[in-house]
């Protein structure tokens, strides 16, 4: 009934903020079904193309690979069986259940599984079916219910809280993973620095050193449990003091403690990033929260506290609480090249004020890096301020 196509926006690794796709339209029109087929041939998993009524689906990369599937049927409109192809290589599966079509197509399957896994190594899609994640909450609910005193709450699910403390400690050792950088080359910058030494002087190095101070303080990269820095500014500071009393101060001296100070500043430029998206993401959280108060944890990523500063944990939070802490987790995490997050119905269960600034929280949260978000939705209210991202059915409704 329906002929979908999508334009992704081709997004430039000197870009910081994500791009957006808002696929807005009537309950029917195929909008979560769309984001399933994505998923699966993103995944190589065509469960879904097994389970709806279509001809073909493709994905088109930005190198101009594309991946296929294309239903395959008898005269009495039976599939007989799924036709995959990528990068000129074809592979029959099986109508009914997972797996190639017969024996002899096995080998293709493995050689398409094989190159399109090398092919995506650095790429990362993760699509969130709402209706899904609600069902987990319920059931964690149900579950902590039905259990109740017997099942100590630590053993309750804690994965977001994991989540974010994987980020905070691989974001430290993997900067580039996580945050775009605007800064030259550091071994550039060095060279340049001596290059130009006969302008360094001490009351310079001097601001350096008090600036890298205040930045520890400011992001507060001692509560955030952000790894600090081993260094001696009173030692620094001495020098500096001592030259700067000469006539005729050492530049060679000079030099080197710039030249180190230049490593401080690109380790420390790192490390603000990472203090600031968590700041932004414990700030907007707790916009949104009421009664309760998101704390960003060294030992368990975050804790969620009342007002009353009673420990809550995730599975005791509301469905739409719970929603919007997986959502503010997952743009927090994200990385930098290749990532696509696709979201469907991301209003479900959010109170009409969470709907209107939602997609806004999730662009700030990702800050410094450039995923694509897609999303699926009903909702004017989440739509409109993105009309130019808005991708609607065939009759423009």
């Amino acid at each position: 009934m329906y002929n979908h196509r999508i334009d992704f926006a081709k997004s430039k690794s000197s870009e910081k903020r994500a791009s957006i796709i808002m696929l807005y339209g009537k309950n029917g029109v195929g909008k979560t079904t769309v984001l399933r087929m994505i998923e699966g041939l993103m995944q190589l998993d065509f469960t879904v193309f097994r389970q709806i009524s279509f001809k073909t689906a493709f994905l088109k990369f930005s190198n101009n690979h594309s991946v296929s599937v294309k239903s395959v049927k008898d005269n009495d409109d039976n599939l007989t069986y799924l036709e995959v192809e990528y990068n000129g290589m074809i592979v029959k599966l099986d109508p009914s259940k997972v797996g190639a079509l017969n024996s002899e197509e096995i080998i293709n399957q493995d050689k398409v599984r094989a190159q399109y896994k090398t092919d995506l190594k650095e790429f990362s899609f993760e699509f969130i079916d709402t209706e899904r994640l609600m069902k987990r909450n319920l059931k964690n609910e149900e579950y902590k219910e039905r259990v109740g005193k017997l099942a100590p709450r630590k053993e309750l699910n804690t994965t977001l809280a994991e989540k974010v403390s994987n980020f905070i400690t691989q974001s430290q050792v993997y900067s580039g993973r996580f945050f775009s950088n605007d800064e030259p080359e550091l071994f550039e910058k060095i060279l340049s620095s001596i290059e130009s030494s006969d302008k360094i002087n001490a009351e310079d190095l001097k601001k350096k050193i008090l600036s890298l101070t205040q930045i520890e303080r400011k992001f507060q990269f001692e509560r955030l449990g952000i790894v600090q820095e081993k260094w001696d500014r009173g030692k620094l500071n001495d020098i500096l003091e001592l030259e700067n009393k000469k006539k005729n101060p050492s530049l060679h001296k000079l030099t080197v403690i710039n030249s180190y100070l230049e490593v401080l500043e690109s380790r420390y430029t790192q490390k603000q990033n990472l203090a600031d998206r968590l700041l932004i993401f414990e700030t907007i959280l707790n916009d949104f929260l009421i009664d309760k108060k998101v704390v960003i944890s060294i030992e368990q990523g975050f804790e969620i506290k009342t007002i009353k500063n009673q420990k809550v944990y995730e599975n005791q939070l509301s469905t739409g609480e719970y929603h919007l802490l997986y959502l503010t987790v997952l743009a927090l995490c994200t990385t930098v090249q290749g990532t696509v997050i696709a979201i469907d119905e991301p209003e479900m269960s959010m109170h009409i004020s969470w709907q209107n600034n939602l997609i806004n929280a999730l662009l700030k949260i990702s800050s410094r890096a450039n995923p694509q978000f897609i999303f699926a939705t009903h909702s004017p209210d989440i739509a409109a301020n993105y009309f130019n991202s808005m991708q609607t059915e065939p009759d423009g409704n």
